[in-house]
């Protein structure tokens, strides 16, 4: 079957999974977990650094294998569509998508970052709260540069299609978001339903939390309903942490 593959990004903690979750009621649809193909098409274009490939450089052949890495990688996925979850609107990874596809389209999750830091909190449960928050965004990856890259590139792309999603409106308003999200990947409408969830799982693999820690349910959602959970940030972090980051929406969304 060939797929039409589509993309999903953002911080964590903004409802990857439960959007993930939703839309994978659709048969015809599989949102993945965080994926592995965004630094595996990365490692494979790096091969035109090394000097043995340098030596005889075989430029279309490792084209090849980028535009193919996809349909390889989910040919035991029985869909129609694969929404693919990485770090797609970051520079070096746009620029290997460019290279695989025609049609670019990217749904972008947001959440203000105090409620992404202190869902975090909620989750970890860090002794030193200051400091793991410190190290989680400030980490090799910087997940605050990485999302930086994805607005910039929201703003200056013209051939690339961006679609926001906010976690408010994911929570308050599902069954909008749900459709206006069908209408920017242009897919057939689907019924969904909107309590009794499921939790996330693919092909019968659910994720599996303990490597992050005994007791750590950080992809677990809640199946009965959809609402926002009844705490605000100031409950959670200290006015230090609020201080630090209180200017990252500004920088990133320009909301004040």
């Amino acid at each position: 079957m060939n797929k039409k593959f589509f993309f999903l990004t953002g911080l964590p903690r903004t409802g990857n999974t439960l959007l993930s979750s939703i839309l994978n009621q659709n048969k015809d649809i599989i949102t993945t977990n965080y994926s592995i193909l965004a630094p595996l098409l990365h490692s494979i274009d790096k091969q035109r650094e090394e000097i043995t490939y340098k030596n005889f450089p075989l430029d279309e052949s490792l084209d090849n294998v980028l535009k193919n890495t996809f349909n390889n990688f989910y040919e035991n996925f029985d869909c129609k569509f694969i929404i693919d979850r990485g770090p797609w609107g970051t520079t070096p990874h746009l620029n290997l998508l460019k290279k695989v596809f025609d049609d670019i389209r990217i749904i972008v999750l947001r959440r203000p970052f105090l409620e992404v830091l202190a869902s975090y909190v909620r989750v970890y449960k860090p002794k030193d709260i200051e400091k793991s928050v410190d190290e989680w965004f400030f980490d090799e990856h910087n997940i605050i540069k990485m999302n930086a890259y994805i607005y910039n590139n929201m703003r200056e792309e013209k051939n690339i299609k961006f679609h926001i999603v906010e976690y408010d409106n994911l929570v308050k308003d599902t069954k909008n978001e749900i459709s206006d999200i069908y209408n920017f990947l242009d897919i057939p409408k689907f019924e969904h339903h909107y309590s009794n969830l499921n939790q996330f799982s693919i092909n019968n693999q659910k994720y599996n939390d303990t490597v992050y820690g005994e007791n750590i349910n950080y992809h677990t959602i809640r199946t009965d309903k959809i609402e926002r959970e009844n705490y605000h940030y100031k409950d959670v972090l200290s006015q230090v942490i609020i201080d630090k980051y209180k200017h990252i929406d500004k920088e990133l969304y320009n909301i004040k």
